[in-house]
Parts: structure tokens; sequence; C-alpha cells
């Protein structure tokens, strides 16, 4: 593994960017989208609006804002609460060209690209530290950089070179990172995202990703961050949201697990490269993060892949929404 945490989660989550139908309406509206899969972002390039997402607060959007929600919430978008709810479903049938269009005669017009970042695994290591809304002003520079990227999408989906369906998704998988990442500058995050903008603790992240399999002891990790013992235990917890050890099992056993799924060695070799000399020692270990064996828990992960490998035949046949 790296020195970088964020990287290290992100390739460990194997997650894609994936595009979805943007929308051009004209006029006033409402649309209503309901469960969607994995992570959802959406900018405004053109009008303003609003957006609700159940169970939180409401937004209202100008041209250049972002928004990323994290869970499979329903949210409503428009620009008048007063107009008839549209489904996504309906709206969306006949999109063309990345885009559906609604008009509804005389009145503003609002513009939004958007995409999902989807991902079979371990993604509630990246999601859990994340607020359920993620909401990204046009003034900010990471919303700049964002604009910069939007307009090389929109030109490939205009242009519709070979390769652009590619480079779109590639596009959108930097979108996400740099929505999450500067949630981690922002003042409100949590758990591990919080430690990426702390310059101590995050120096002891980094040396547990570096060396999961490494004997760690609390003093060891303090000297990295060049903290006292006690300092360093208390800030690490307050920061990240457990002490350092507690972090350093959970990360250890997602290591465990992925290797395990890919079938890249035997239990007894994956226990020793996270750091333990026994498989009885690592069965414990993982049961507590997992509540169930490693092996187990892997018979139950390959079921779930079989089941998502499925469910993605079936997604691909119908275009992506708002």
């Amino acid at each position: 593994m790296s020195s970088d945490p964020f990287s290290d989660i992100l390739r460990l989550t194997r997650a894609r960017g994936v595009l979805s139908t943007g929308l051009r309406a004209k006029g006033r509206f409402a649309v209503r989208v309901e469960m969607h899969d994995g992570m959802k972002f959406n900018a405004v390039t053109e009008g303003a609006c609003f957006l609700d997402v159940d169970g939180h607060e409401s937004y209202n959007l100008q041209s250049g804002d972002c928004f990323l929600l994290t869970r499979a919430t329903p949210f409503t978008v428009g620009n008048d609460r007063s107009s008839r709810v549209l489904s996504a479903e309906r709206v969306f049938a006949d999109a063309t060209a990345g885009f559906a269009q609604l008009d509804n005669g005389v009145g503003p017009s609002v513009t939004f690209v958007g995409g999902r970042m989807t991902s079979d695994r371990n993604m509630e290591f990246l999601t859990t530290s994340l607020p359920a809304v993620l909401l990204l002003r046009a003034r900010t520079a990471t919303a700049v950089w964002i604009r910069g990227l939007l307009l090389r999408l929109e030109a490939e989906l205009t242009e519709a070179r070979p390769g652009a369906e590619i480079i779109c998704e590639e596009i959108m998988h930097m979108i996400f990172v740099e929505m999450i990442r500067s949630h981690a500058n922002d003042g409100q995050a949590v758990g591990w995202i919080a430690a990426l903008s702390d310059p101590q603790i995050v120096k002891a992240l980094s040396a547990m990703h570096a060396a999961p399999g490494r004997h760690w002891r609390v003093g060891d990790l303090a000297s990295t961050s060049g903290l006292s013992r006690s300092q360093f235990a208390v800030r690490f917890a307050r920061v990240v949201g457990e002490p350092p050890l507690e972090y350093l099992t959970r990360w250890r056993m997602t290591l465990a697990r992925e290797a395990l799924r890919d079938r890249i060695a035997t239990i007894a070799q994956v226990a020793n490269d996270v750091g333990y000399g026994s498989e009885a020692a690592f069965g414990a270990a993982f049961k507590r993060v997992y509540g169930t064996s490693p092996r187990r828990s892997v018979d139950g992960d390959r079921v779930v892949e079989r089941q998502h490998d499925a469910a993605r035949l079936d997604s691909g046949r119908t275009a992506g929404r708002i």
C-alpha cells in the first residue's frame, strides 16, 4: 500500500464513476428521483433550482453548485415546489445524446450534469465517514476545478469522438474524488477523512496503511506523529472517532477480507500478512469486526457478488438517471 490513506481506500473500494443522463429543463418543474445505487453527484451548469433530500434540509442551488448524496436516499429537484412532481422514470424515458429534455413552456432554464459512484466492495469504509449530503458551492476553489472537468465532459458528450465513453467515466471519477477530498478540509469531516487534514494524525494513519502487518504499539504511532503517547491517543480518538489500535484492526480486517475474496492467499497467509501469528487470533479479530468467521464471510461475499453481477447486466439495459 502507499502512504496516502485516501488513495488506499479508494483503490480498495474499487469504486467506479459512471456518467448519468443529464437534464435540460425549461419552464417550471419538479422531478422526483427515488432510490439510487451508490453515491449520486449532480452539478447545476445553468440556472437555479431547489434540492429536497428526504430526511434532510432543503437547499437552494445556483449555477456552478454541486451536490453529492452518499446514501441511497430519494430526492426532488426543481424550480417550483407548487408544480406537479414528475417521476424521473417518466422524464428520462426518451433521453438522447446524454440528456433528457423537459419543456414546460415559458420560464427559466435549468441544466444538470451528473453521475454515480458505485462499488461492490468495502464501500461502507468510505461512506460511513461522509455526510449523507455534501454540498459544494460555486465560489469554492474545488467547484472551479470541477467546472473545468464538467466543460470537458460536455464536450466529450457533444462531439462523441472515439473513446468518449471511457473519458467520461474517468472524468466522473475525478469529480467524485474532488468532492470527497474537499470535505476533508471543510471543518465538518469525521472519521478517517477528518484525519487527512490533521498533519500529525495523518502521519500515523499513513504509517498503518504503509505497513499494516507491523506489530504497532500506541507509542510507536505517537512517535511517528511527533506527539506524546497520551496526547496522541486522545487526539487520534477525537479526530478519527475510535482509538488508533481499533482503527488498525478494522483496516487490517478490511484488507484481509479483500484478499480472501480475491482468493490470492490462504487464510493462514492472509493472517500473517496483516500481523497475526495464528489463524485463531486472526479469526477472533475478524469475527469482532464482521460478526462471522473469515470462511463464512467470504462465502457470503461471493454470493452477493454474483447477485451484483446479475444486477449490473440488468441495469446496463437502461439509461442512467439524474
